[in-house]
């Protein structure tokens, strides 16, 4: 089997759906033998349309590895962790008093602070439970994640103390420019993926992944052919073998002909044939132009 494990947002596409081009160059790659696979930070309502617009038949990752969800039998989780209640109140503790707009997570639903309009608007627009009662640092659940969003200085400040304080009790990551994701501790993209192949049984000989975010470095250290895009931070760009034109330009397209061509040896052999060149992480190769 030959799997393909793509982040959604600034990778497969640069919009609120996926292109038609990329929808059509995903069907080759399906026919050529490649099973498809949504790595992602959305929840499984917003991810839903587009695992369905590529047409994955496996379970997605979603709350950026908090959370593997079966979409083919419903909302049903393959696996998932949670922080606890006590934690989560620490960690809205420590941000209360910023700027940014905190989100926590539940069972596909978010609870948000009552004055925070951007969320209710966006969630509710997906069908999506959203609880505008965060009056204060507390929660009575414990949720999948804790987002912070807003100022990309501030919420890079924050996630520094926020690391240093929790000592290894969660991990904290920049899921995009301005979006802070507090995790449960171990968990990630990359965790995810390890546990869904361990659990699932199914024999993968090669795995592809692409992503263009520090959300995503831990996926692309699990794949024999990391993938991002021009523009990815500089951890990105040293976890990937391969750089493609960014998805605003359709770069994901650039990919699926580059494993078309190269069928059963993703990361065995030169590239392009004939140059010498090989696959090496962290000094990438460019496939494309640059954009106009």
């Amino acid at each position: 089997m030959k799997l393909l494990v793509t982040d959604i947002d600034g990778t497969l596409t640069a919009e609120n759906s996926v292109p038609g081009p990329v929808i059509e160059a995903c069907g080759r790659l399906r026919r050529a033998g490649w099973r498809l696979m949504i790595a992602t930070g959305r929840i499984w309502a917003s991810a839903r349309p587009f695992a369905e617009a590529i047409a994955s038949d496996l379970p997605a990752i979603v709350y950026d590895g908090a959370r593997i969800m079966d979409g083919r039998g419903g909302k049903a989780p393959f696996r998932e962790w949670r922080i606890s209640s006590r934690v989560a109140g620490e960690i809205l503790s420590m941000g209360w008093e910023s700027s940014l707009l905190v989100q926590a997570y539940g069972d596909e639903e978010v609870t948000c602070r009552p004055s925070d309009e951007v969320t209710r608007r966006f969630f509710r627009s997906l069908g999506v439970v959203v609880r505008p009662d965060l009056a204060s640092p507390k929660l009575s659940f414990n949720p999948y994640r804790i987002i912070y969003y807003g100022d990309p200085v501030e919420a890079r400040e924050l996630g520094k103390r926020i690391k240093i304080s929790m000592k290894g009790r969660v991990e904290v990551t920049l899921a995009g420019e301005g979006f802070l994701d507090i995790l449960p501790p171990g968990v990630s993209k990359g965790a995810a993926l390890r546990a869904f192949l361990e659990d699932s049984g199914l024999k993968v000989g090669r795995i592809v992944a692409a992503g263009d975010h520090l959300n995503d470095v831990g996926l692309l250290r699990e794949a024999d052919l990391a993938v991002t895009f021009r523009g990815a931070p500089k951890e990105v760009i040293e976890s990937a073998h391969l750089i493609l034109p960014p998805a605003s330009s359709m770069g994901f397209i650039e990919l699926c002909s580059f494993l078309e061509e190269s069928g059963d040896e993703i990361g065995s052999v030169p590239f392009p044939t004939g140059t010498g060149l090989t696959y090496r992480r962290g000094c990438p190769l460019h496939l494309g132009t640059s954009p106009a």
